[in-house]
């Protein structure tokens, strides 16, 4: 009986100490991101992908860093000041060089509020005039959702940021000593979205212009636009691409990712002809061929409805 209850007392610490091993590994928003060179003088860190949650911190976008001989600019800040924090570290990880800015190529919170951290210590944010519109038209809804989901902690800090530069369309910046493209197309993945090409590697980063494995959010999309944007984008043949989720790639993955909303929109075309109501759309909607891409579930249902009712107020117009 002694040996059999020591046998017990051994597996009940062994289960624990397993349980424990498994959350350590599963909480990835403890472990830093660490830079990864996509390019010569080009960085990434990769994001975790899915939905935010407390698991990941948020920090399901990728964010990335280019280094010139006068300096550094920091593409996309993180979910909070504490990221911003986490990705000034990356970046002094690679180089002593000043930060020179920070860019926001979209609205989306995984990619705005830790720009707090770099307004901080004195780093301007240069943003589109509409996406700096729409930040401070939702963003305070945002972040305190954030603080329920990811809690106080995780947030503390944090703020709604005001972009110190506002740009209106295509820019070409030279504040590092090599050029960086700033690429302003009209209103397509959401408002004022923008990305960034190094010509010297002929490296872009595309923000949420362009995803890898990972449904794209139709949300605050203008689709039509959207689509003459990628074929913009897809133009430039670069050899490296940074999107805003997904693995690292090139302009070759821009093909792939338009061919969703081809897909999408002729699924949705079919079903609206044969007479599909809203209520059946999500059983009918199905795309088996991108059924593996991130978010699938989640936001292919939604973007299935958004299509469906723009295609049923056109018949109408």
């Amino acid at each position: 009986m002694h040996e059999r209850g020591a046998v017990k007392l051994f597996l009940g610490k062994a289960a624990i100490g397993l349980l424990a091993g498994l959350c350590v590994t599963h909480d990835v928003s403890a472990v830093p991101r660490t830079p990864v060179e996509v390019s010569a003088g080009v960085y990434a860190l990769s994001g975790n992908g899915g939905e935010i949650a407390p698991e990941n911190g948020g920090r399901i976008a990728n964010v990335a860093f280019v280094v010139g001989p006068n300096g550094v600019v920091v593409v996309d800040t993180g979910i909070s000041y504490r990221d911003g924090e986490e990705i000034l570290a990356a970046v002094r990880s690679i180089s002593n060089r000043p930060i020179r800015l920070a860019i926001l190529t979209h609205p989306s919170q995984e990619a705005i509020f830790g720009a707090a951290a770099f307004q901080a210590r004195g780093i301007p944010v240069l943003a589109h005039r509409l996406t700096a519109e729409l930040i401070a038209a939702r963003c305070e809804t945002c972040l305190r959702n954030l603080r329920t989901v990811l809690g106080e902690e995780a947030m503390a800090a944090t703020r709604v940021v005001r972009p110190d530069r506002l740009i209106e369309g295509n820019e070409t910046l030279a504040l590092i000593g090599r050029p960086l493209r700033l690429i302003a197309p009209k209103w397509s993945s959401s408002p004022g979205a923008i990305a960034v090409f190094d010509e010297q590697t002929s490296t872009l980063i595309a923000g949420n212009l362009v995803s890898i494995n990972r449904i794209p959010n139709l949300r605050d999309a203008d689709v039509s636009a959207w689509r003459e944007t990628l074929v913009q984008l897809a133009s430039l043949e670069c050899r490296h691409m940074v999107p805003a989720y997904g693995r690292i790639g090139n302009c070759a993955d821009i093909d792939v990712f338009a061919q969703y909303f081809a897909a999408l929109e002729s699924r949705v075309e079919t079903l609206l002809k044969d007479g599909a109501s809203l209520s059946e759309l999500r059983d009918r909607c199905a795309l088996p061929e991108f059924v593996r891409w991130d978010q699938y579930d989640v936001l292919h249902p939604q973007n299935a409805a958004y299509v469906y009712l723009r295609l049923e107020r056109s018949q109408f117009e």
